[in-house]
This record gives C-alpha cells, structure tokens and sequence, in this order.
C-alpha cells in the first residue's frame, strides 16, 4: 500500500472515529484517553507517527465540520482538538518507540557479548 494510500485511510478512519464524539459519554474517553493508548499502539504495531496523528487530525476536523453543520457552535474548540489529539497520540507513541528502541540497544548490546 502506498504512503499516500495509507494516510488516507487513516483520515478516512479518523472521519468515522471523530463521529463517535456525539456519543456524550464517549466524549471525554475519546478526546484524551484513546489518542495516547491508540498512539502507543501504533508504535507497538510499527506504524508511523504521521498515520496515528492524521486519524486524530482528521478525528478533530470531523467533530469540527459535524458540529459546525449541526449546531453552528464550538469550532474553536474542536480545530483546538484537531491540534490536541494528535500531539496526545505522540505522546503514547513516542513512549512506546522510546521504550522498544531502547530495548533493541539492550538486546543488542547484550547479544554481542
């Protein structure tokens, strides 16, 4: 699959992810939880940053469009967390890559003993 293919499903995606905004409960979760866990997930997997942060991007842009559309109300808010979300998906990610990458070195380092 193409890079640009890639990041396109995952803006795709992110449209679908960022509807799940309107479920009220889900709201709080999705905006600060699942960007960090989601993030560690893909270093876990070895997927890029720039695939998990476009999904949280466009996650943002989804909720801004769809508010935007529905109540007229609360776009600064959500192009805030269209900037938000993907830096808490670095977060996640960048802990897990520090941590795998790390651990690479230690294996490697004690294997060449």
């Amino acid at each position: 699959m193409s890079r640009f293919s890639s990041l396109a499903m995952a803006a795709l995606l992110g449209q679908l992810v960022g509807e799940l905004g309107w479920i009220d409960p889900l709201f709080i979760p999705l905006v600060l939880a699942a960007p960090p866990v989601t993030g560690a997930i893909a270093a876990s997997r070895r997927l890029p940053y720039a695939w998990i942060a476009v999904l949280w991007a466009s996650a943002g842009l989804a909720m801004l469009w769809s508010d935007w559309v529905v109540n007229h109300e609360d776009a600064g808010f959500h192009l805030a967390l269209a900037v938000l979300m993907p830096l808490l998906a670095g977060i996640g990610w960048g802990a897990v890559a520090l941590a795998t990458r790390q651990r690479r070195r230690a294996d490697a380092a004690s294997g060449a003993r």
